[in-house]
């Protein structure tokens, strides 16, 4: 009985820790960045898209030159604010586009990963 308890409540609180790790995401956005060159280009452009309110993520490809953004609200970031980040990284950016997909399946897509 007692195994049984503690089982149980081991279950309970580990699902307490677990669930707030994943980000609601309302919406998920691309946009091209046809300048980006390099991982160094990537980094610089995924740390001013970072900056933006409401954004839960960003991954930044500099093979396929986009970046992938996912929201945590309605009051996401327009095309015009996340045209002004990457701007502040020293880039264009062009294509603004609300994704039908969750960002992982996003992400492995830029990737090529099955996901």
């Amino acid at each position: 009985m007692k195994v049984t308890s503690l089982l149980a409540l081991a279950v309970f609180f580990s699902a307490l820790f677990v669930v707030p790790l994943a980000a609601d995401e309302v919406a998920v956005f691309e946009v091209r960045v046809p300048a980006m060159k390099c991982t160094g280009c990537a980094w610089s452009v995924t740390q001013e898209l970072k900056k933006l309110d409401h954004v839960s993520d960003v991954y930044v490809d500099a093979k396929t030159k986009k970046a992938i953004i996912a929201t945590d609200s309605e009051a996401a970031p327009d095309g015009k604010s996340v045209a002004a980040a990457v701007k502040n990284a020293g880039y264009e950016a062009s294509g603004f586009t609300k994704l039908k997909v969750k960002f992982a399946e996003a992400k492995a897509a830029l990737t090529g990963e099955k996901g």
